[in-house]
């Protein structure tokens, strides 16, 4: 199965390859770049093309605004050079940019890599720095998203009862960003950027203790919270075991959240489910309230096995090869059913499973 599942994960990339970009779906707008989705795209890309795994990347933050944002969509004109322009409100998305610059430059080495990553780390420092002045300018260490579609899980229930305008410091949103702070880190170090590095280090240092102010210890379980008000969100979904794939030494120092987690899979029959089955808002066909994200089965399988927690990692490795050999190249999935829901040639469910074949149980 894992060779021909391959081998259509790479035609559906090669498929939506548009040059120096990729598009999300084979089934919708021809010229969008989703900035999440290139992140994704270009981790697949890896596997069989390292030029254009490059190039997605680059290509993403050629569209960088001026203070650093990198917009949550990219509109190509191909017939001007492929000159691009942002799509609808000043939003963006989690930054998975630098994890997956990161993921090049140990996959392709310090040579090769090295002088790219001279020009894309000063632009990933900038966003990372948008996020700090932008998203926290009180310094409280969570970045507050002001639209469900910033958040990444813009259907999950939280977004229901939050203040308008809104203003929410959502978790997964943030265990996204602090795993690409550290990733960052990470790269500024390789370039001797040692101003950069330090940094980095305060906006790691900040968020890492913001984020254990919003564990639950009653419910075992990370929530987002109401900037605005200051209320907790108390909607358990999948954002909420993000800060493990942030911090792998979580599964240590919060059994209660692993105990959680296999109680979700316990009442579905895929994993993982995007918000905790058996609540009255679980829906298991609507994007965030329940279908399975093969995105964030990457999140929660990197963070479990690099925590030494195997057995829970292969589970979720299996059930997402599984559902798409089973259900195709979809954009989500029914944890009940397996049912493909969503678009079709979906660029990150192939760059999915590329990542997850390349891994050993």
């Amino acid at each position: 199965m894992t060779t021909d599942l391959t081998e259509a994960a790479i035609a559906v990339l090669r498929a939506n390859d548009r040059g120096g970009y990729t598009v999300p779906t084979g089934s919708g707008p021809t010229q969008t770049q989703g900035n999440w989705g290139s992140c994704l795209a270009a981790l697949g890309l890896a596997r069989f093309d390292e030029e254009r795994a490059w190039t997605e990347i680059e290509t993403l933050l050629a569209g960088q605004r001026p203070d650093g944002m990198v917009p949550h969509v990219l509109i190509h004109d191909d017939d001007a050079d492929g000159a691009a322009g942002p799509d609808g409100p000043g939003i963006t998305r989690p930054p998975l940019a630098a994890t997956a610059v990161r993921h090049l430059f140990e996959r392709f080495g310090v040579q090769r890599s090295r002088p790219r990553l001279r020009v894309l780390a000063p632009k990933l420092l900038a966003w990372h720095r948008w996020f700090a002045a932008a998203r926290d300018p009180d310094g409280t260490g969570l970045a507050a998203v002001v639209d469900p579609e910033e958040s990444g899980m813009g259907g999950g229930p939280a977004w229901d009862s939050a203040a308008a305008p809104l203003r929410v410091a959502d978790i997964g949103a943030n265990a996204i960003l602090q795993r690409a702070n550290r990733d960052l880190r990470f790269l500024l170090d390789m370039i001797d950027d040692r101003a950069g590095t330090a940094e980095v280090d305060r906006m790691i240092g900040r968020t890492r203790a913001a984020l254990e102010r919003c564990w639950d210890r009653t419910e075992g379980f990370y929530h987002s919270r109401d900037a605005r008000t200051g209320r907790v969100l108390r909607k358990p979904g999948i954002g909420g075991l993000l800060p493990l794939y942030a911090d792998p030494t979580l599964a240590e120092h919060r059994p209660a959240m692993l105990a959680r987690l296999e109680r979700w899979l316990d009442d579905v029959g895929i994993a993982v489910p995007s918000f905790e089955p058996g609540r009255p808002e679980f829906d298991p066909r609507r994007p965030w309230r329940g279908p399975v994200c093969p995105a964030t089965n990457w999140m929660l399988h990197d963070g479990l096995r690099r925590a030494g927690r195997q057995a829970l990692a292969a589970r979720i490795r299996r059930d997402s090869m599984a559902v798409v050999a089973r259900s195709g190249f979809r954009e989500y999935f029914d944890p009940t059913t397996g049912e493909g829901l969503g678009g079709s040639g979906a660029s990150a469910t192939a760059a999915v499973v590329l990542l997850f074949a390349g891994i050993e149980d």
